[in-house]
Parts: C-alpha cells; structure tokens; sequence
C-alpha cells in the first residue's frame, strides 16, 4: 500500500527526520497525493501540450503566400517571419507573470483564460488583413501560449514525481512532436487554398474548454511557507535554461526557414507540409522511446547525444540539392530533437523544489520561446541561399553537444532522477 502524504509527515516526526528539506518533501508528496492524475486528466494535459505547438505549426506553410501576399511592405521578408517567431519573444517576456499567477491562484484559472486568449489571437488572421494586425494577434496569442505552457508544465509537476515524472514528459513531448505532424500537413493543404485559411485552426482550442474545466485546480501556494528555506539550484538551473534556448535556436531552424529551402528546391506547400509533419514525427517517436529509458541514463549525455544528431541532420539539409538529401537530414535530426527535449525537462522538474514550480517552469517557457524567436535573426539564410542557415545551426549544435559530452567525461556527473534530492536549504 503506498505512503500517503500524512503517513509520511508522521513518521518523518517519529525518525527525528524534520529538517526544512525533509518538511518540504513530506508537504510535497501529501499535496500531490490528493490530486486527481487519471487517464483523463492525462489526455487533457496531452492534448493542451499538442496545442501550444500549434502556435507555429498553424500557419508555417502558409510563410511563402505570406511573403508573396505582403511583397509591398518593407521588410516583408523579415516580417513575416515574426509571425511565427514574435509569439516566442512575448511568451519570453510574460511567461514570468503566468508562472507568479499559476503559483499564487492555481493552474485551472490560467489556463481558462489563456485557452480563450489562444482562440482569440490566433483567429485574428480569418479577420484582419495588414501585417501590423496580423502582428498583434500574434502578440495576443502570445500571451495565451504563455499561460497555457507554464500551467500545463506547472501542474505535471504537481501530479507525477520520480520515474513517472520523467516518463509523463517524455509523453508530453511526443505529443506536442505529434501534434506537430498532424498540424503541419494540414496546414499546408490549408495554405493551398489561401494565406488566411490556416489561421482557422486556432478555434480547435475552444474544444478543449470543457475538458480543463475538469482539471484539478492545482496547488495555489504550494508550498509558499517553504519558498524562503528551501533554495533552487540556480546554477543548475540556468545550465538547463541556457540548453534550452540554445536547442530551439538549432532546432526552430525547419518552421522557419525549412518552407523557403523547400520552395527553393520547389516543393509545393502541401508536400511542405508533410516533410515538415513527418520531420515531428520522427521527433515524437523518439520522445516515446525516451519514456522508456527515462533515469536510466546521465542527463548530460543524452543531451550532447541529441545536440548532436540534430547538428548532423542539419548539416545533411545544408548540403542537400533536392528532397532526396533533405529526407535523410530530417530523419536524423528529428532522433536528435527526440531526445533533447524531454530529457532537459525531466533534468529540471527533478532539482525543481514544490514551491518554485510555476516560476522555475515560467523561466524553462521563456528559454524555450526566446529561442524560438531569436532563431531566424541569428541563423538567419540570405533568400538566394536559403541553406546557409542551417549550416550555421549544424555548427551551433555540434559545438555544443561536444562540450556537453566532455564535461561528462571529465566533470561531475548530472543528476539523471534525483527528485529534489540536492536542494540546498537555508
């Protein structure tokens, strides 16, 4: 029979145990012992992790149309772009504030809210037609996929611990990575009948409000009374976040710049899509595999493992002159991107204490986004030779997997499952 959470504050007291560390843990685990983590739950907490790659995936083959629609404007190359990319500098700058909220007033209302944001920014494109409007719903849609990551990945934490918190992110990743494939082709038919259509995607999130109306409020507070004594590992941490941004400047490289080397190779927007969809698949094939071998393995490794799969799948699409190139590149890119995500997730929900979680999940969202929309003004391709951004992001994710992999070899050892196990304590 397992422990449940008042069990386990009573016989902390019996063993002399209760130090700050031991306290928090105990309060932890008969929180989260309380919450309601069944199958649908699960699915609900699935499915909105496929919705927020729907930010991009929507209206990513729709980008040449784009541009050819908005030829007129200044800097429309560039422009268009930040349709998909200025999503990721708003989450970075908000996702802070839905972290704070998500903690203080619990994960169900944020995430209420942000599902009606989400519908309401990224529809805006069925309706207005300047680029400047289509911006803005994009800064509105934004604030949405703020709310809705940070809660989501909040309230996983509050749920799972352990191997079964590994093993849970490794499906959310697959998820988000299959969302991804079935988004991106349809996006792409979508965009064959005009730029506006794939916007039309955004109202699916209204059918998700039923189903987070059912969510466990998740624990407003937790842990607050314990946020002074127990402190975050925040080198740690920062490694984590500085990874992640780093893996979405290599890896955001294929929404955004992936349809204009295929249009430049000309494939048409529909087939776009497919490729694009089937590079999420492999992804998310990948993170399945992942769920399998969850803890097993020392973090720092699998990820110089996935950096630099994707660093070679990269330098295969730079090098490629038709989609008989192209294919292979994705295949081995997408096994590195696999592994790369889930893995420092889990890597930083285990040195998360309880009471940080929504704003430490908040930084992970703002590295990730930021990323995302740094990604095309750093690895940015001349419209001439659309490839050369990738062969700076194969150099980019090369250089980093080999300095992750040498500081394995010859440093410390990341913790691959130690649930809280090193939090320093004031």
């Amino acid at each position: 029979m397992p422990i449940q959470g008042s069990d386990l504050l009573k016989n902390s007291r019996r063993s002399g145990m209760w130090n700050g560390h031991t306290r928090a843990q105990a309060a932890d685990t008969m929180r989260t012992t309380t919450l309601d983590s069944g199958p649908l739950i699960q699915l609900t907490l699935l499915l909105l992790s496929a919705l927020t790659v729907m930010a991009a995936a929507a209206i990513a083959p729709a980008l040449p149309a784009l541009e050819a629609h908005f030829a007129g404007v200044p800097n429309a190359h560039l422009l268009v772009k930040l349709l998909v990319t200025l999503v990721g500098l708003v989450i970075a700058l908000t996702a802070p504030i839905a972290g704070m909220l998500a903690d203080r007033f619990g994960r169900r209302p944020v995430l209420i809210i942000a599902l009606l944001l989400f519908t309401l920014g990224g529809a805006s494109g069925l309706i207005f037609s300047s680029l400047g409007a289509l911006l803005a719903g994009r800064i509105v849609l934004g604030l949405a996929v703020a709310g809705t990551m940070t809660a989501t990945g909040a309230l996983i934490n509050d749920l799972f611990s352990g191997p079964a918190r590994g093993q849970f992110l490794s499906r959310q990743a697959a998820a988000t990575n299959f969302g991804g494939a079935v988004l991106l082709p349809l996006g792409g038919v979508l965009a064959g009948f005009g730029w506006r259509v794939p916007f039309g995607l955004y109202l699916l999130a209204l059918l998700l409000l039923p189903l987070v109306w059912r969510l466990p409020p998740g624990v407003p507070g937790a842990g607050a009374s314990e946020t002074g004594k127990v402190r975050p590992r925040w080198g740690l941490i920062g490694l984590v976040y500085a990874l992640a941004l780093l893996y979405m400047l290599t890896f955001y490289l294929m929404p955004t710049q992936g349809p204009f080397l295929l249009a430049f190779l000309h494939v048409s927007p529909g087939t776009t899509g497919l490729i694009l969809g089937g590079f999420t698949l492999v992804a998310a094939l990948t993170s399945l595999l992942y769920a399998r071998l969850a803890g097993r393995f020392d973090a720092r490794r699998v990820a110089a493992l996935g950096f630099l799969l994707l660093g070679a799948g990269w330098l295969i699409v730079s090098r490629s002159d038709g989609l008989g190139g192209v294919l292979p590149g994705l295949l081995v890119g997408g096994l590195g991107a696999g592994l790369v995500f889930p893995n420092l997730y889990a890597w930083l929900a285990d040195v998360t204490p309880a009471a940080w979680r929504g704003r430490i999940t908040a930084g992970m969202s703002s590295a990730v986004f930021l990323g995302q929309f740094l990604s095309p003004l750093v690895l940015t391709s001349p419209s001439a030779r659309p490839a050369v951004g990738f062969v700076w992001g194969a150099a980019l994710a090369g250089v980093v997997g080999l300095g992750l992999l040498a500081s394995s070899v010859f440093g410390r050892r990341a913790p691959a499952d130690r649930t809280n196990a090193r939090e320093r304590v004031t």
